[in-house]
């Protein structure tokens, strides 16, 4: 009797070394990964930690390009292997709880730049972008007279656009200062910003450029009331089909309500006075022969 009891505390204890690494290892954490690529991705995760038999758990992880997934894994050292832009990308990931893993374009990367102010008082900048995301954001940030560096910014395409009151009468609008930036990798971009006195100079050619024509066309069977911002600041009104405008070349930012919502976005209008805006409603009405009207200066 003695013996068989030895001989189930033995076999006792021998399955309890085998069970109790079996529990511990059913911890599991969540990896959230999120595809900002315009590429699938395929991660391959291997376990650092090797099983009884010599091998080592391995687990694949498919992503759709501008999508992202959550999947569990044990926790664990784990090698990671994949393939974007152009290049196979190897290294070391702690799941030791849950984890968000960002995966940017090719080629944005986080990265600093650096505004220098001629404007005595403080100035509020917004810049959308980059372009090269799959949903550009706005974010602004206050400029101080002289240097300031901004830090955590993406590299990339924005659009910038400060305001600032360049009139001696209090009473007029602020003037809208608009450009399109190429934000650098490497940290080293720079954007002045000139006085009013600078841009007003007679010597500052440049500074009254002349105006472009720009076609916008209405889908809608009525009149579209159309605000635009950036070079210079106009409420248009945008009749039935093809109208033409002069502008002054640059990137505005417009806003409109049709269909009871309000739609805003940007517009390039370039120095050729190529490119078109078209305003559409939800249910279009074609009218045969329907022509534009031209309400250009």
């Amino acid at each position: 009797m003695k013996k068989i009891i030895l001989a189930i505390l033995a076999a006792f204890l021998l399955m309890a070394n085998i069970v109790q690494p079996a529990a511990a290892k059913k911890t599991k954490y969540e990896l959230h990964v999120i595809n900002m690529t315009n590429r699938n991705i395929t991660i391959t995760l291997t376990d650092t930690e090797q099983n009884s038999d010599g091998t080592y758990d391995t687990y694949e992880m498919f992503i759709w390009r501008y999508d992202d997934k959550t999947s569990e894994f044990p926790k664990g050292t784990y090698t990671y292997e994949y393939e974007l832009c152009g290049a196979t990308k190897t290294g070391t990931l702690n799941l030791k709880g849950d984890k968000e893993w960002e995966f940017l374009p090719c080629g944005i990367a986080e990265t600093k730049m650096r505004f220098d102010s001629h404007f005595a008082d403080p100035v509020t900048v917004t810049m959308y972008g980059p372009m090269e995301m799959p949903e550009p954001e706005e974010q602004t940030f206050t400029v101080e007279l002289g240097g300031n560096q901004i830090r955590d910014i993406l590299s990339g395409h924005y659009i910038i656009t400060w305001e600032v009151h360049c009139s001696t009468v209090a009473a007029d609008p602020k003037t809208v200062f608009s450009e399109e930036v190429r934000v650098l990798k490497n940290g080293t971009t720079s954007v002045m910003m000139r006085s009013c006195e600078w841009y007003a100079s007679p010597a500052r050619t440049y500074a009254k450029p002349v105006p472009v024509k720009f076609q916008i066309l209405n889908r809608a069977s009525f009149p579209v009331i159309l605000q635009i911002v950036g070079p210079q600041g106009e409420l248009l009104t945008v009749n039935p089909g093809l109208n033409t405008y002069s502008l002054i070349y640059g990137t505005y930012k417009y806003g409109y309500f049709l269909d009871s919502e309000y739609h805003t976005g940007y517009m390039m209008v370039t120095k050729n006075g190529q490119g078109r805006l078209v305003l559409t409603p939800s249910h279009v009405y074609e009218l045969p022969g329907a022509g534009g009207e031209d309400n250009g200066n």
